[in-house]
């Protein structure tokens, strides 16, 4: 239940909006002028302001700044004849929730009651969601709460206490290097070095001097002694992303490193042993590989020691929300999520998994000027396309004239349906009031004095 402050000078627009108010079961405490309302602003703490532009003793601007120097969370809302609106829209620039035109449509105010109260759940859930974070944190990237995490979670502490292979598996943008910094941060050669290769980016020519260095005078350019990947990692953990790319040529050198546990720089005769623990990764199950030979069943058993599976996002889609959550607080950005956004992004495929959840949320959060992010911000690649839309095109209209007629088709319809009540239509139409609004006067429907 929401507790209201009044602060209304008419006496009997105060009597009949509290009551009205009482009635739909809120909190109301109502006073009669700007300096009753700035007292009152002061000495308790309220969930919404309701208070008119003009008053005596202090007007509605005043109490708004007031309200936003004491308490930021307290919604205010604006009330204002129709002479005054171009000061309430100067209002919501300065942080009011909304104004309301006297004279208002009951329904008008309830729906903004309705918007605050949502918002004020979603903060709260907001925090619950951040707890969980805090809770079940296995590494500062690593989040879920789903079964199937959590079971993978346990997995990846009892193998970080062992000092065996690790084959990472998962498709592309599951979090396969982030399971992977968890084994490594959590083992026993935490401290040591970390080394992470991209097999996929290694060529046939590089390969050899980039993992095992090479002396000086090997071959052309090399001006001195180099150091590779593995030597590097000595004593510590090295970690072979996308090791399905390698050439079965490659895939030979590297089993002899694993095999013998040493290795000999490129022109040079010194064995050196190398002390490393692997991680290896890969987007493909290697198993398939090795039935089509294009992956050497030797190293692929010296590989698959200890397997991790990283599940798809459509596999885990419950931690959706803790995901999403997470990636705009990365962003800190001082926005939030709507429920049905959340339940949107639910219900969508992600053959992306948690890497395009994240650029997605991230697309939204540069694009979006409201402090809460719901579905008129969803890109359009993400929305179903529109069956009902006449496909046939003459050549003569572009596709925004075709676009704007049919926008303006829906509006017509849903004006018709609702008597004109723009309120009503704009819920209907899941977008503000102000935003139709402005469609109403693009597409000439009313006049600006309407």
């Amino acid at each position: 239940m929401l507790k209201i402050l009044l602060v209304e000078d008419e006496r009997i627009n105060r009597i009949t909006l509290q009551k009205l108010l009482e009635h739909a079961g809120y909190a109301v405490t109502a006073v009669e002028d700007g300096t009753a309302g700035l007292e009152a602003v002061q000495t308790e703490s309220w969930d919404v302001v309701l208070t008119d532009y003009r008053l005596p003793g202090a007007d509605g601007l005043e109490i708004l700044e007031e309200v936003k120097r004491i308490s930021p969370d307290t919604q205010v809302l604006i009330m204002t004849a129709f002479a005054t609106v171009e000061n309430a829209l100067s209002a919501l620039k300065k942080g009011a929730f909304d104004y309301l035109t006297k004279p208002f449509d009951p329904d008008e105010l309830f729906h903004h009651l309705a918007r605050i109260s949502a918002i004020r759940a979603l903060n709260s859930e907001n925090k619950v969601l951040r707890a969980s974070l805090a809770e079940l944190k296995v590494s500062p990237d690593l989040i879920g709460q789903s079964e199937i995490m959590r079971d993978l979670f346990e997995k990846v502490k009892i193998v970080a206490e062992s000092e065996h292979t690790v084959l990472i598996q998962g498709a592309s943008g599951t979090g396969k290097e982030k399971i992977a910094n968890a084994v490594q941060s959590l083992s026993q050669r935490r401290e040591n070095p970390y080394v992470k290769i991209n097999c996929s980016a290694l060529s046939e020519t590089l390969f050899e001097t980039e993992m095992f260095g090479h002396e000086k005078g090997a071959f052309t350019g090399a001006v001195k002694r180099s150091i590779g990947r593995f030597e590097r990692a000595k004593g510590g953990t090295i970690l072979l992303d996308d090791i399905d790319d390698l050439s079965m040529r490659l895939q030979t050198k590297l089993l002899r490193v694993i095999q013998e546990g040493e290795i000999e720089r490129v022109g040079g005769t010194e064995v050196i042993p190398v002390d490393v623990r692997i991680i290896a990764a890969t987007k493909i199950d290697l198993k398939s590989l090795v039935e089509k030979k294009s992956f050497r069943e030797d190293l692929y058993y010296r590989l698959n020691v200890i397997r991790l599976i990283v599940p798809a996002l459509n596999e885990r889609k419950s931690d959706i929300p803790l995901l999403a959550h997470f990636f705009l607080s990365k962003l800190n950005a001082d926005k939030q999520l709507s429920p049905e956004l959340i339940k949107y992004l639910m219900d969508l495929d992600w053959p992306g998994n948690v890497r395009e959840l994240e650029h997605l949320i991230m697309q939204m959060s540069v694009f979006c000027r409201k402090t809460v992010i719901d579905l008129n911000d969803i890109p359009d690649s993400y929305l179903p396309i529109q069956r009902n839309m006449d496909t046939k095109n003459d050549g003569e209209s572009s596709l925004t004239t075709q676009v704007n007629e049919f926008e303006m088709q829906i509006i017509n319809d849903s004006m018709d349906k609702y008597s004109g009540n723009q309120q009503k239509v704009a819920d209907s139409l899941g977008i503000p009031r102000t935003t139709l609004r402005s469609k109403l006067l693009k597409h000439g429907l009313i006049d600006l004095k309407d």
